[in-house]
């Protein structure tokens, strides 16, 4: 994996990039998505967005999410099924990001073709 992005100024947020052979970029996020760290995340998708790039978004190593970085996915989400972008999200998830998703009521926005969902 390479780094997409360097954490910067906010050491507990990281995205490390990889293409596969199948040509999908995977986007590992680690640590914490939140109003802080969010823009990082946002500047990475709006690129890949730019080049069209089939993206899966790893969250398992994500250590907390808040509202704001569950408004960056959601909205990549919508984004991407206005415009035809290949945005997808591993339904595998830290139980911090499991339980605020399900509190503010989403998985099936994030999944919605997957049994995670339910």
């Amino acid at each position: 994996m390479s780094p997409a992005m360097d954490s910067g100024d906010y050491p507990s947020f990281g995205i490390h990039q990889s293409r596969g052979a199948d040509g999908v970029v995977r986007l590992f996020l680690i640590g914490d998505l939140d109003l802080v760290s969010k823009d990082q995340l946002e500047l990475a998708l709006r690129r890949l967005r730019a080049d069209r790039s089939a993206v899966l978004v790893d969250l398992s190593r994500i250590e907390f999410l808040d509202s704001s970085g569950l408004r960056s996915l959601l909205t990549a989400v919508v984004d991407a099924r206005e415009d035809g972008w290949t945005f997808t999200i591993a339904p595998t998830v830290p139980f911090a990001v499991r339980r605020i998703v399900d509190i503010v009521g989403v998985a099936d926005i994030l999944w919605p073709e997957s049994d995670e969902a339910t």
